[in-house]
């Protein structure tokens, strides 16, 4: 992996690239060119970030799942409680992942053992594919994405030359945000660009090897020590696995796996 020279580093690497949403960060520099369950699980981080989303955690440990889900895994999702707080302005995405929560639980308080034993029920499943799908459209909307174009970053699915460079940009960044040393030399210098930082690295799923060079001072800081971006993918996926009414053609890409199944499923 390409990382940033630490001979001549300066304190300009703790200096994000561009201001591109962390959406499009993830869809066009990490993973794929599409948006789906990791756009989602993004949104939400944001969402516990600003505080819409509070997080209750009742677990003091660091915690990190394994390749399979364990019933230690399940244990740890029951101490780990969402309440949806939103209040103010939204934007038309951060609505819908609100209202898509809402319709998987039930309620505006519950836990993610509830939420992944709720990813088995095939009716429910149906119905976040359908709010998943609303969800993405409104992520292309809002950065005039269309999966195939953006800015002067992306022409046709491929990366311009400027897409490029900025991709190397970056993959500097990323490196820095997984230096030890380059962190403790420039660390983040407010608790606000702490947790930010955080979540570049969750678009780029390094997110716990970063957060072993900074501090765990918020609520979306510790969510991540207890590898809850990692854990919502899963329970995502999971719903998506049980889609019983199959779609095609829509042009939505998920990212969908089964390399981890929740208990009690059908």
């Amino acid at each position: 992996m390409l990382g940033p020279n630490k001979k001549h580093a300066t304190e300009e690497i703790r200096n994000p690239p561009s201001d591109d949403s962390y959406s499009m960060i993830q869809a066009l520099f990490a993973k794929n060119k599409e948006i789906g369950i990791y756009t989602l699980s993004l949104t939400i981080l944001e969402l516990i970030n600003q505080e819409q989303i509070k997080c209750d955690i009742d677990l003091d440990e660091s915690y990190d799942v394994g390749s399979k889900l364990t019933s230690e895994d399940m244990e740890v999702m029951k101490k780990i409680t969402f309440r949806i707080a939103n209040k103010g302005e939204l934007k038309t995405s951060e609505t819908l992942a609100i209202n898509l929560l809402k319709n998987m639980n039930k309620n505006k308080k519950f836990n993610l053992k509830f939420m992944a034993k709720q990813s088995n029920n095939p009716s429910i499943a149906n119905k976040f594919e359908k709010d998943l799908e609303e969800f993405a459209k409104a992520i292309e909307n809002e950065n005039e994405y269309d999966g195939k174009n953006y800015r002067d970053l992306l022409e046709n699915g491929k990366l311009t030359s400027k897409g490029k460079e900025l991709k190397k940009e970056w993959k500097d960044f990323q490196g820095y945000l997984e230096s030890e040393e380059l962190s403790k030399k420039y660390p983040p210098e407010s608790a606000d660009e702490n947790s930010a930082q955080i979540l570049y690295a969750s678009c780029f799923d390094i997110e716990k090897n970063a957060l072993k060079s900074r501090e765990n001072n918020a609520p979306l800081t510790d969510f991540i020590d207890k590898d809850g971006y990692k854990l919502l993918n899963i329970i995502f996926n999971n719903a998506l696995l049980h889609v019983s009414e199959k779609r095609k053609g829509d042009g939505i890409f998920y990212g969908v796996n089964d390399k981890y199944t929740i208990p009690g499923g059908g």
